[in-house]
């Protein structure tokens, strides 16, 4: 199995919080002239639409995303600065060639997370 850039790895720790975020935003940056809504990224995806729509309107608000010219519901790929389209470029390119080693850092890291803001609530013994 190939090795994560470094780039791509903090990449992915920074700005991808799921697979189904990740897999959403790459179905449009491999066909960027495409229009997409909700229920076609469901389908795409296997997914309900609702998780879909909240999964754009996500992708949407990190300006990975803009409104499609065909009407509400619609988006395209637009990201907000080339910084960001090198970003996806880099990152579907060890996707292809790293699938398992991808999902499992952003497993990890979600992972991590949740743990993290469980151990936030935890009660402790006063000492």
């Amino acid at each position: 199995m190939e090795s994560i850039p470094d780039d791509v790895r903090r990449f992915v720790l920074t700005s991808i919080p799921s697979v189904p975020y990740l897999e959403a935003a790459l179905l449009f940056h491999d066909a960027p002239r495409l229009e997409r809504t909700a229920a076609e990224v469901a389908r795409a995806l296997y997914m309900q639409e609702r998780a879909a729509a909240e999964l754009l309107e996500a992708l949407l608000a990190a300006g990975v995303l803009a409104p499609g010219a065909g009407g509400a519901g619609c988006y395209r790929y637009s990201p907000a600065d080339d910084a960001l389209n090198e970003a996806f470029g880099r990152l579907a390119m060890v996707y292809a060639s790293n699938l398992v080693g991808v999902t499992n850092l952003i497993h990890d890291a979600t992972q991590k997370s949740a743990q993290r803001f469980a151990d936030a609530f935890k009660l402790r013994k006063d000492r």
